[in-house]
């Protein structure tokens, strides 16, 4: 069982309140732009003589759905709630206490907070991270129809709950709450999860904050500027629409400004964003195969290394090409390593024979062949026996 610190501790307690504010001024911040894009067909609800809420198209709505697959479930659910409830009242919808009053505190604070609909919205964040918890990874088509998947489950229950829950606090019939409030909530929700969440998990799952050779990456820069490019008739034409929406929506013109404004530069950024990480997810392996490339010429590249390349995850062609290309630099590693054995025995084999060669050149010449007979001679003469004394004159004699 691991332990940590409090000073580790305080340090993931500091982070989840920065990401948890970062969400909620997110979420609340694109509700706001938004919440002027009336749905179509949905009911529109008289808070105040002069205040009426109603669905609205808001793509923001993948912010708690996202923070809530990256960080977990209550994560999600604070910025999903906390974060509506922001936007909500930066739209002016909050009206405490409500009009008429119910006389009852609890009932006149949930329907003046609108705290049926908060909880819906953190519902939308607090279920796909729930499913986070399980399989946090979205590489694969399959991940990420999974994660789809429990979005659409958020957004169903999100809205369900904050759409039937008005049936008991508004008098509301079950007809009204279904296809006033329920259907196109969802809808509009799900169309919106469904266009922006895939995009942010393909970009967050490649995302190598730690690599930077990426950033000298020409096909990169190049990649960047045509995104971009492409981008802006798009920008321009919503910044019409806009324009021509809100001047009929929103009579302030400093408010009208801002929120040009702001949509502007929020949809640029994440068009910079999106262009700058799918540039950045094709030019690093391009850039990886160009690393291996040189560094098997200089002789540098490893097994390990190969290995690595063979095992890249992707079924795309640079991913097929980085794959094929680790395989083929295994291979031709394995066989210098195996033509170096070989050689270095033959080397010794070589050796040898040369050895045997001139130690049998030595042997066969007529001086070394004197020596051996000299040698054989001085051989014998050591072996003789000595002669021994002679006897005195008569003592062999009894």
């Amino acid at each position: 069982m691991s332990t940590s610190t409090p000073f580790e501790q305080s340090k993931v307690i500091l982070r989840t309140i920065l990401v948890v504010l970062v969400g909620v001024l997110l979420y609340g911040g694109t509700a706001w732009l938004t919440n002027s894009f009336a749905l179509a067909g949905a009911l529109r609800v008289q808070l105040a003589p002069d205040v009426a809420a109603t669905i609205s198209i808001r793509p923001g709505v993948a912010v708690p759905i996202l923070f809530g697959l990256f960080f977990g479930p209550r994560v999600g659910f604070v910025t999903g709630a906390v974060g509506n409830l922001l936007g909500d009242y930066w739209s002016g919808y909050l009206v405490y206490p409500p009009v008429p009053p119910t006389g009852n505190l609890l009932l006149d604070l949930i329907q003046g907070l609108l705290l049926n609909w908060q909880v819906g919205n953190g519902l939308m964040g607090l279920i796909p991270g729930w499913a986070a918890q399980r399989h946090r990874r979205y590489f694969t088509l399959r991940e990420q129809l999974r994660a789809l998947g429990f979005a659409a489950l958020g957004i169903s229950v999100g809205m369900g709950f904050a759409s039937f829950t008005d049936m008991w606090l508004d008098n509301l019939d079950f007809r009204t709450a279904l296809f006033g409030y329920f259907i196109p909530a969802v809808l509009v929700n799900l169309v919106n999860a469904v266009i922006i969440v895939p995009i942010v998990l393909f970009n967050y799952e490649r995302l190598d904050l730690r690599a930077t050779n990426w950033r000298r990456s020409g096909l990169m820069r190049r990649l960047l500027i045509v995104i971009l490019v492409s981008s802006a008739l798009p920008v321009a034409l919503l910044s019409v629409f806009l324009a021509n929406h809100w001047s009929e929506v929103v009579h302030d013109a400093t408010e009208l400004t801002i929120k040009l404004g702001l949509t502007i530069l929020l949809t640029l950024l994440f068009t910079i964003a999106n262009a700058g990480l799918v540039a950045q997810n094709l030019s690093r392996p391009l850039l990886r195969l160009m690393n291996a490339a040189q560094a098997i010429s200089s002789e540098r590249f490893s097994v390990r290394e190969a290995a690595e390349l063979k095992v890249i995850q992707g079924k795309d062609e640079v991913s097929r090409l980085c794959q094929i290309f680790g395989e083929m630099a295994e291979q031709v590693i394995l066989r210098e390593e195996n033509l170096r054995r070989q050689v270095e025995e033959l080397r010794i084999e070589v050796d040898q024979t040369k050895k045997a060669r001139q130690v049998a050149e030595i042997t066969e010449t007529d001086y070394f062949r004197m020596l051996q007979e000299k040698a054989e001679q001085l051989r014998d003469k050591g072996q003789k026996p000595h002669p021994l004394p002679p006897l005195p004159p008569g003592e062999g004699e009894r």
